[in-house]
């Protein structure tokens, strides 16, 4: 154990999973797919949830960004809950922390399929699902504070940048099926059906991604190096402090600067190119931009395993930065695809654009996990992995502000009509170059001994 929990000799050096190691990649993977698919749905079916939630007098753009908003605090309250959890998890264990948010999970998911609609209760209905979202966010918060690190401390050092991408790649792979099931309840459903009573068994299906989390968090270790750090009695009393003091807090503001970045490059796939697609001059029915969304998010978890594995041989900081170029270089010519494709009806050449599109805005994700575990000493990792990855949201969560604020006040005359193609392409090239200069301003961590 003490080889595994120090991260060196036999251990650190093997080419292949044991059996805890598998689990625990196995468990985050399958935990950050529920995250995705939680996040998705409500994304997916922004149409469906505004037309329960909200009256249909209020112009259809309107509608989507306040379905977004709500989407957006589940987000804000991460920092808070990665606080919360992160501190916990240095504290009593990473394995305590991931049952209590797949606990959390089921709990919030059967309150939202609970609630009464708008003609039922008028907004009290939306208001009750913007405050269960936001507490959803908290416990959400603990799923990679905790969950990260405990892959990662499982995963012998050879294989970390792999399984780092495989890992990140679940959370793709999530939205994928979600996309897909939202699609499927469209086509045998319809929409008025789903709107009058059939989006409540929609939200249920969350239960689905959940269930092999649950029954594999239930026969998990813990961590070898939080067992390690308990016999040695190194825990810290307060671990979340250490993060605000020196030398760590530039570590942070590092950490911070990369994290805003990958986030506006996620939410300008998972949020705006749903929208991009339902909107004018677009053609596409609810069904297409459904198939369009699941090979985006599918081909994202290529991105993301691809670029987690390169790691293992390049360093995280070599490929953060190129993927960070990349991202800039091909935001403008992504976005005008995806603006112009769905106007014409080339649904096929729509898709192959969606699918470009997921690769480059989700690839630098697949180096989170590994460059997280790395980039924080073990007695407050949980802590920094945590509260880090939600430091990207303090300024990067806002995301549903940003774009209509820049569609109407900077980018009118080139955001043609209601469509915000080209405001999303700025917030990309933004992101690129937050990514880029963080991952530069950064150390390379490939290769870190995480039982220090």
């Amino acid at each position: 154990m003490q080889s595994e929990a120090g991260g060196s000799g036999a251990y650190r050096n093997s080419v292949s999973l044991g059996r805890d190691s598998r689990k625990a990649v196995i468990s985050q993977f399958f935990g950050f797919f529920a995250d995705a698919y939680d996040l998705t749905l409500v994304l997916a079916s922004s149409l469906i949830l505004t037309a329960v939630f909200l009256p249909p007098e209020i112009p259809e753009l309107v509608r989507a960004f306040e379905l977004v908003f709500s989407y957006s605090l589940t987000i804000i309250a991460r920092p808070l809950g990665s606080a919360i959890f992160g501190n916990y998890g240095d504290r009593i264990g990473r394995r305590r922390i991931l049952l209590i948010t797949v606990y959390s999970d089921i709990i919030f998911a059967a309150a939202i399929a609970l609630l009464p609609d708008y003609r039922q209760a008028g907004y009290l209905g939306f208001i009750l699902y913007s405050v269960i979202r936001f507490g959803l966010g908290i416990f959400l918060g603990g799923e990679y504070s905790a969950g990260h690190p405990y892959a990662m401390e499982w995963t012998p050092e050879r294989l970390r940048g792999r399984m780092s991408g495989l890992v990140q790649g679940g959370f793709s792979l999530g939205a994928a099926l979600s996309a897909g099931v939202v699609a499927l309840f469209i086509n045998f459903f319809g929409f008025d059906a789903l709107a009058g009573y059939a989006w409540r068994l929609l939200i249920i299906t969350i239960f689905i991604p959940l269930i092999p989390v649950l029954l594999i968090r239930f026969s998990i270790r813990e961590s070898p190096v939080f067992e390690a750090i308990l016999k040695e009695e190194r825990r810290e009393k307060f671990p979340i402090m250490a993060l605000f003091r020196k030398p760590v807090v530039k570590d942070l503001l590092q950490v911070m600067t990369v994290m805003t970045g990958l986030f506006f490059l996620s939410y300008v796939l998972f949020a705006y190119v749903p929208i991009i697609l339902g909107s004018a001059p677009s053609t596409l029915s609810s069904g297409q931009v459904s198939i369009v969304l699941v090979a985006s998010y599918t081909a994202a978890f290529f991105g993301a395993f691809a670029t987690g594995s390169a790691s293992q041989k390049y360093g995280r900081r070599t490929m953060g930065m190129v993927i960070a170029a990349i991202s800039g270089i091909l935001a403008v010519p992504l976005y005008y695809l995806l603006f112009t494709l769905p106007s014409s009806g080339e649904i096929y050449l729509t898709i192959l654009a969606g699918m470009a599109t997921g690769i480059i805005t989700q690839a630098a994700w697949g180096l989170v996990p590994v460059y997280l575990t790395e980039r924080f000493s073990a007695t407050h990792r949980a802590s920094g992995a945590g509260f880090g990855y939600s430091s990207g949201i303090f300024v990067g969560g806002w995301f549903s502000v940003y774009i209509p604020l820049m569609h109407t006040y900077l980018f009118g005359a080139v955001d043609t009509s209601t469509n915000v193609w080209f405001s999303t392409a700025v917030l990309m090239i933004i992101g690129a170059l937050l990514t880029g200069i963080g991952f530069y301003k950064g150390p390379e961590t490939a290769g870190s001994n995480l039982g220090k």
